[in-house]
């Protein structure tokens, strides 16, 4: 096929301005990825641009000739830089500017790749908007018509490449403008059979009367349900018979960036005047109707072979294309139909409403309300099995929560039985569950135990993560196509909202892109939610979480509901709609404490030497106890002073490997437990100071410091001894390393050494990265996983100042952080972290890297 090209046309590549003339590209150093043309080569050449052998942070721009490259991805993520097409360089040049980036990306797989339009008989100002179009997803355009072209966009019938494209319709098809804002808006291809230009009408056909009849009793269908939707034209004569003229349906589906204009005739041009508005008759209320469903069928069913007509609307708005209309100005089918059904879902949801039977209120209770239950006491009467959590957490931390509940009454039992008023577990799986919701136990998770316990009241549970779940996420996921932030919640309430999104199968981001679905607001305010408002993206409370969670899947689907936009509350976390669940009917009948548990806790108390014992019940048996408790505690000594004292939870280092096994036995016979994780320590035993992880960390999270003596003594003595006398002092290694022991434990007390600093460490660095996790998170820092990109680092550097961020890393890895010393980024060696634990302040001098 030889290329064909209109009068008025150019055909081929217009002529380019010279580079040398304009320099765009002086400003510009780029890297290659791929092999250039010889003609992109010299464009940037003639306009001064830089080429660079590596990508390091001075370049500026990569220009990929492939898409698939892995060196495309690092230049995205590692160094966040622009990545482009070759086609950049020669659009920049032929439209005297930088143009922007995004649009030439060289991805494979945007929504125009595969197209090359034609571009044909339409205004230059609609020709340069569907350039833009079709460049930006990807496609390529041109003024004359050859063999390389795929579609012709032309919005005539008529024309040498529209005779042309008609011989040739196998490989090219011919559509209207109409099909790329449509593909755009619908984010996929449509049919072009349905866009082509010959089903345009460009004035309203006259039909006989007897043929719209159809016509008319929809519109007025129409009208019953909705009013003002469609209009109808008729035009009269005083002096012959009146001629009916039809009502054809135009489609004008605004461009994506117009999203709210829904008339091309409301647009006012430069220095018109803005028209007079129409008083509108108010009509006379009538009888309310039940909606009227029309469908499709209904519409077309007397047309089967008619193919109807499409009007062309104006792209760029502009008012001397727009079409003329007689009567004013239809609205399409499609929005007919929709206002038609949203109507009519909405009186169905009405009646829906009305129809709904009120729930008689059902109350629920902790424990009798007729007992006067002290805050101490908070658990009296409650007695647990705890399953699932020892695998998850460990028995370290079930010994602790044994007794937290006893301290405040409660019970824990090791096995299922009868009197067994509380299971606690995480999930519905397991059959001690099933047996107990049989049962009519109350099953709550290790989440309402300690919420409980903050309030210091046993309660009934008010929060999804009150309620085990039925698995962890829940399957199916209710939202496992969301990607979801969070903005306005802090500490332990964020940390709750993320468990909340985990356990949905949603996806949880730090930040708030485009990229997101959805954003969950505890206040209307904050940066996160203004670019919400401004890219239009839905936000709701938390409450639209907790009901996915619970399974209220009907309720979330409409997120406007009032109870779903209600922010600034006390509690965000609360149920507004605690239903009728299973899991709430244990908790519709009071709990009693029989006489005989109060009077078992009382004596526990007496026993303990507890002052509070009389206060807390009202009883005069605690003082008896705790006069026997006096009498007793001098003959029997060690268990009792254990009481009183927190129980001590020891790890060793530095001693004599024969020693420890000896010294872990007495120390468990005083009642201390000895434990394997440095952050559950409070007491590290130590012959000397060295600089092992066990001791580094001990120094920024143990309350004591001491030596194997206060064991020893400890031991003979039936009692733990005050450590104040046992305190470790190394005089030579504290000189060494100018510092003092004592004194660097006091800072480490009052304010963590790396709080509020974030580090990266290189891979070369020793000791290895999991030790120095250990070390900088004991110490309040924390560690980046990986490399992060510079534009990462300024936004850590922004928020917490200068010093904020360390790099950490060797002599054979300072090659690769270059561009952090470039850009004055504090860089230092291990020395930074492992004597800044032991003296416990920053040395941003002795320790840094100065370059390279």
């Amino acid at each position: 096929m030889s290329e064909v090209t209109e009068d008025g046309e150019k055909g081929g590549d217009t002529s380019a301005p010279k580079t040398t003339e304009l320099k765009l590209f002086k400003d510009v150093k780029y890297y290659v990825i791929g092999s250039l043309d010889e003609s992109v080569e010299s464009l940037l050449e003639e306009s001064d641009a830089e080429v660079e052998s590596y990508l390091t942070d001075r370049v500026t721009h990569v220009i990929a000739t492939e898409s698939d490259h892995p060196e495309i991805s690092e230049a995205k993520d590692l160094f966040e830089l622009p990545v482009v097409s070759p086609q950049w360089i020669s659009m920049s040049v032929r439209c005297r500017k930088l143009l922007p980036t995004k649009a030439f990306a060289p991805e494979t797989s945007k929504l125009f790749s595969n197209i090359n339009a034609c571009l044909s008989q339409m205004p230059q100002g609609d020709r340069n908007a569907l350039w833009a179009m079709l460049a930006f997803y990807g496609g390529s355009c041109q003024l004359s018509l050859n063999k390389k072209c795929t579609h012709l966009v032309t919005p005539k019938t008529d024309g040498a490449k529209y005779a042309c494209a008609t011989r040739h319709e196998s490989t090219i098809k011919i559509v209207t403008p109409d099909w790329v804002v449509d593909s755009i808006n619908n984010k996929k291809l449509q049919d072009e059979k349905i866009y082509h230009p010959k089903l345009i009408l460009d004035k309203p056909e006259e039909v006989p009367p007897t043929e719209m009849e159809t016509a008319a009793a929809a519109v007025k269908t129409e009208q019953l349900s909705q009013e003002s939707i469609v209009e109808e034209t008729s035009q009269s004569s005083s002096s012959g018979p009146s001629v009916v003229k039809a009502s054809k349906a135009q489609y004008k589906i605004t461009a994506p960036w117009a999203e709210d204009v829904e008339k091309v005739s409301d647009i006012l041009l430069p220095g018109q005047d803005k028209p007079p508005k129409e008083k509108k008759k108010r009509r006379p209320r009538k009888k309310k109707e039940p909606a009227l469903t029309i469908t499709h069928e209904s519409l077309m069913g007397n047309f089967p072979e008619m193919e109807f007509p499409r009007t062309l609307r104006n792209i760029t708005n502009n008012g001397e294309h727009a079409p003329q209309q007689q009567g004013g100005e239809r609205r399409q089918l499609s929005q007919v139909l929709s206002a038609i059904a949203g109507m009519a879902s909405q009186n169905k949801a009405r009646e829906q409403t009305l129809s709904t039977p009120l729930l008689p209120e059902v109350r629920y209770y902790g424990h009798d309300p007729s007992y006067s239950i002290m805050p101490e006491t908070c658990m009296l009467g409650c007695i647990f099995l705890i399953i699932e959590y020892p695998q998850l957490v460990g028995q370290q931390y079930i010994d602790t929560w044994r007794k937290v509940i006893s301290d405040h009454g409660g019970i824990v039992d090791d096995c299922y039985s009868d009197r067994i008023t509380h299971v606690l577990c995480d999930t519905q799986k397991s059959e001690v569950f099933k047996l107990a919701t049989k049962d009519g136990k109350r099953c709550v998770t290790a989440n309402w135990l300690n919420d409980c316990l903050k309030m210091k009241k046993m309660q009934p549970p008010w929060r999804a993560l009150h309620f085990p779940v039925t698995s962890y996420p829940l399957q199916p996921s209710p939202c496992r196509d969301q990607i979801i932030a969070v903005t306005g919640f802090e500490g332990i309430e964020r940390n709750d909202v993320k468990t909340l999104v985990e356990l949905s199968g949603a996806k949880y981001t730090g930040f708030f892109s485009r990229g997101n679905t959805l954003l969950i607001c505890n206040r209307q305010e904050g940066s996160k939610y203004e670019k919400a408002l401004e890219w239009r993206k839905p936000y709701v409370n938390v409450q639209w979480l907790s009901d996915n969670v619970l399974g209220n899947i009907e309720n979330v689907r409409n997120i406007s509901q009032l109870r779903y936009q209600t922010y600034d509350l006390a509690d965000p976390f609360k149920i507004d709609q605690l239903q009728r669940m299973p899991l709430m009917e244990p908790w519709t009948t009071p709990l009693k404490i029989s006489q005989a548990l109060r009077k078992s806790f009382i004596s526990a108390l007496g026993e303990k030497g507890d002052p509070l014992a009389s206060k807390r019940l009202g009883s005069p048996i605690a003082d008896q106890h705790s006069k026997k408790q006096r009498t007793e505690g001098d003959l029997i000594g060690s268990q009792k002073m254990l009481n009183n004292k927190p129980m001590p939870h020891v790890m060793f280092t530095g001693c004599d490997p024969k020693m420890v096994p000896d010294l872990a036995k007495k120390v468990e016979r005083l009642g201390g437990q000895v434990v394997t994780k440095i952050n559950l320590c409070t007491h590290l035993v130590a012959s000397k100071v060295t600089r092992t992880m066990k001791f580094l960390c001990g120094v920024s999270v143990c309350r004591h410091i001491i030596t194997p003596q206060w064991v020893e003594e400890s031991h003979k003595n039936q009692w733990l001894l005050d450590e104040a006398n046992f305190n470790l002092v190394d005089s030579e290694q504290e000189k060494l390393f100018t510092f003092r022991l004592k004194d660097s434990m006091q800072k480490a007390h009052q304010r963590k050494v790396f709080q509020n600093i974030t580090f990266y460490v290189s891979s070369g660095v020793k000791p290895g990265l999991d030790t120095m996790k250990e070390i900088i998170e004991c110490a309040g820092g924390i560690l980046l996983p990986s490399r992060p990109s510079l534009k990462t680092v300024g936004g850590i550097l922004a928020a917490g100042g200068p010093g904020s961020f360390v790099v950490i890393t060797c002599d054979t890895d300072l090659p690769l952080c270059r561009d952090f010393l470039r850009h004055k980024i504090e860089v230092h060696n291990a020395e930074f972290i492992l004597t800044g634990v032991l003296r416990q302040q920053l040395d941003f001098q002795s320790f840094k890297f100065h370059g390279f």
